[in-house]
């Protein structure tokens, strides 16, 4: 009976230690730790992460819920859009503003460098970058702005790429006001060298040529035999390539850009690795390789077939294949097939490259491209005139698609002055600051101190109580409230707010029903009829002309441009 006292207190103390441990290795760190050192897009983290967030939601642990979702949109290279989402939901009910700007800007991300769908991601970095407004982790807001200076370049805005680039630099490269971790360290590393390489390749655009190649040599001897950093040796790396060949050293090009392509390759970064096929095409072009420059210029058409993505920089590759089968007569089909990849190409690049593509148009005549297609087709007359027509029709489409590219830059810059000054708090009808102690001789009738004081206390009760949206209200009815005549109210508002009745009165409205726009979703929903009505003013029109004249942008643009920084419908 003893004995068995005993296996019982042995097998208590030994199954209690086992059971300790058991919970002590489900812990979240603990299951992370099988994980968090694998490289992005490894799949064999997915079991372990799957416990995390199943662990997260049976805890109703929502930050680490977040992290999980996370940890799965960085592992999981077929569904990382699904979870993205879902941290991105998780972040908006129970997250801070610093979580809802990480997962906005990691679902860009991954519609930037995964599916090179500019517009989408750009919508995503710009919801980022006002969630990260103010925020205290500025390694975050760096790294957003790091990716709408991705955005410029890819539009074409060089200038202002570098700007966003240089102040990227700057940031990540200074001395940080605490010890960082090791994590952390090699997050700056990272985020520093890849705003050089950037800094790099726009100057190229810039034709900065010196600065680009001293730039490219100080990155890719930063990251020189660092397996850390092998990827971003490879960027730099292509960049010397890049530069070699420019300055016809071929045959070192080619080696550098050999080297760099399989680990460009590896990180599935098709887009740079279009850029070194085309200059491996250009190199074998120079060296009268037909065959290897039609192999390179044919692997960029694969990456073109497969993602539905082509960079302007790699455009002319089909130039070339063109020419190649239309002059050795070796088949007509491939010509046919490559002057129909040209024409999808120079339609998926005018719409996210409009700044671009204008350019383009005019390196390159559609019509001729259209008319030796029709050729190789045997299209009758009747055909030939419908593809001028068609030609004709979307030169015009085109033209207008930048004049509202270039309107609609307009109107954005409008928006985010105006929201500024809301923001700021200057978006009110203020006094005017006056010298008591200078006399204006110009004024005919002057008002005493003591009429001013009452004036100005009873206009601040008029705003104040909003008694300002009462429809047809004259100069007249407002003094008649105010206990004063027409005269006086009229010299008070010229001296005090600088301008006349009717402006005053028309400043109160709109400023009224701005900030309402601004701050209640509801009336985003009202019609231009409904929200005049709303703020006093009888005719649509006049509200919408007194909007303009006051905001600098229609109410329509400004609804337009609302909903989409909410992401409403």
């Amino acid at each position: 009976m003893k004995k068995l006292n005993y296996f019982l207190v042995l097998f208590s103390a030994f199954s209690h230690l086992l059971f300790s441990q058991k919970k002590k290795e489900r812990t979240f760190s603990e299951i992370r730790k099988h994980y968090e050192k694998m490289t992005i897009d490894d799949m064999d983290a997915m079991p372990y992460v799957k416990l995390y967030i199943t662990k997260a939601k049976n805890e109703n642990n929502f930050q680490r819920l977040i992290q999980g979702y996370r940890d799965g949109r960085q592992f999981d290279s077929h569904n990382k859009i699904k979870y993205a989402d879902s941290a991105l939901a998780v972040s908006l009910k129970y997250g801070t503003s610093d979580d809802i700007s990480k997962d906005y800007l990691s679902k860009g991300i991954i519609y930037y460098f995964y599916q090179k769908k500019y517009k989408l991601a750009l919508d995503q970095y710009l919801k980022a970058y006002q969630y990260s407004k103010g925020s205290n982790d500025k390694y975050h807001h760096y790294k957003v702005i790091y990716h709408l200076g991705i955005v410029k370049e890819h539009l074409g805005y060089y200038d202002e790429a570098l700007e966003h680039f240089q102040d990227c630099v700057t940031f990540y490269s200074s001395k940080p006001k605490y010890v960082l971790h090791d994590n952390e360290k090699f997050n700056y590393k990272k985020a520093y060298l890849n705003s050089l390489h950037q800094m790099t390749v726009v100057n190229r655009y810039l034709k900065n040529f010196v600065k680009s190649d001293s730039l490219s040599r100080l990155g890719y001897q930063l990251t020189l035999n660092d397996h850390d950093f092998a990827l971003e040796n490879s960027y730099f790396l292509k960049c010397i390539g890049i530069s070699k060949f420019h300055k016809k050293n071929y045959a070192e090009a080619k080696k550098d850009l050999e080297r760099a392509l399989p680990v460009i390759l590896k990180r599935n970064d098709f887009a740079w690795a279009s850029v070194i096929y085309y200059h491996l095409g250009k190199i074998s072009e120079a060296q009268n390789n037909a065959g290897q420059a039609i192999h390179y210029y044919g692997e960029i058409d694969k990456i073109f077939e497969k993602h539905q993505f082509i960079l302007p920089e790699v455009y002319r590759s089909y130039h070339y294949l063109i020419e190649y089968y239309k002059n050795n007569n070796i088949d007509e089909s491939k010509q046919l097939y490559y002057t129909n990849q040209l024409l999808k190409a120079d339609s998926a690049i005018s719409k996210d490259y409009p700044y671009l593509s204008s350019k383009l148009h005019k390196d390159y005549d559609r019509r001729t491209l259209i008319e030796q297609q029709d050729d190789m087709e045997k299209s009758s007359q009747r055909k030939i005139k419908f593809a001028k027509a068609l030609i004709f029709s979307g030169s015009i489409v085109i033209g207008l698609l930048i004049v509202r590219y270039s309107k609609d830059r307009k109107i954005k810059k409008q928006y985010d002055m105006l929201q500024k000054r809301i923001s700021d708090g200057t978006y009110i009808v203020k006094d005017i600051v006056q010298d008591e102690n200078v006399e204006d001789t110009s004024r005919k009738t002057s008002l005493t101190p003591e009429m001013s004081i009452e004036i100005r206390e009873k206009l601040e009760k008029f705003e104040l109580e909003r008694q300002f949206l009462k429809k047809g209200l004259t100069e007249k009815d407002v003094a008649v409230k105010l206990s004063t005549n027409s005269h006086y109210l009229s010299v008070y508002i010229n001296e005090h707010k600088g301008m006349n009745f009717n402006k005053y009165i028309a400043e109160l409205r709109i400023n009224y029903i701005t900030n309402l726009l601004n701050t209640n979703n509801m009336y985003l929903r009202f019609t231009i009829e409904a929200l005049a009505k709303e703020c006093g003013i009888a005719s649509r029109q006049n509200f919408s002309n007194l909007f303009f004249d006051i905001n600098g942008i229609r109410p329509t643009d400004y609804i337009k441009k609302r909903k989409q920084e909410l992401g409403i419908a």
